[in-house]
């Protein structure tokens, strides 16, 4: 004989099986979150400029410079960020070692000692042959020497990054000591990484005064 269906017999359904609907609700749940996640649309590399910092960052006020540069210098870009990487001396490291393995983001501001060892590793894209930004450095009298590294694979010198003692104007952004500022070399955004930079570069220097 079928069991009659009242409050009494539904009370005591859900008194012993309550958790599995709460399982199936959390899993709808998870299913849509994924679902989203999988499908939600993503700026291709062209257009989008990321910045990650292995510093101490300034973050709403970095994003908001870039958001400006975009608005009003880089209107055809879709997305302009920075993103702060963990400073603690082990996982630090390895989130540093892993964005770059992996080719996320576009330019890096990080310490002496990773920008001369990822330099010698090929990791970032050589700035020297970008005319525009060594006039615009070599105008404002910039001491470049720093940023001078060899790579081991073939043994030529680059310049690999700018010593951020030559943009002063970042530390209302971000402190990182000694640092330097580098392109990563498989950013597949190299025109508008170069364009972003040469734009960072002229609002970081100092504006010359006359005599």
């Amino acid at each position: 004989m079928k069991t009659p269906i009242n409050a009494r017999t539904l009370r005591q359904h859900l008194t012993y099986s309550w958790w599995k609907y709460a399982l199936v609700i959390a899993l709808g749940a998870v299913a849509v979150n994924l679902y989203y996640t999988m499908t939600a649309y993503r700026s291709p590399a062209e257009k989008k400029v990321e910045m990650y910092v292995y510093g101490v960052v300034n973050q709403d006020a970095l994003d908001g410079y870039m958001a400006n540069v975009r608005e009003n210098k880089m209107s055809d870009m879709e997305e302009m960020h920075s993103l702060a990487l963990s400073t603690d001396d082990t996982y630090g490291v390895m989130q540093l070692s892993t964005y770059v393995a992996a080719a996320e983001g576009d330019l890096y501001v990080l310490p002496r000692n990773n920008f001369v060892s990822m330099a010698a590793s090929g990791a970032w894209s050589p700035l020297e042959g970008d005319e525009e930004l060594m006039a615009l450095l070599n105008e404002a009298g910039v001491n470049l020497q720093s940023g001078w590294r060899r790579e081991s694979s073939t043994g030529e010198n680059h310049l690999f990054g700018i010593p951020l003692s030559a943009l002063p104007g970042l530390n209302d952004y971000l402190y990182v000591e000694n640092g330097f500022l580098s392109v990563l070399v498989s950013n597949g955004n190299d025109e508008n990484v170069a364009l972003f930079l040469r734009i960072l570069c002229e609002d970081m220097i100092p504006v010359k005064t006359g005599e």
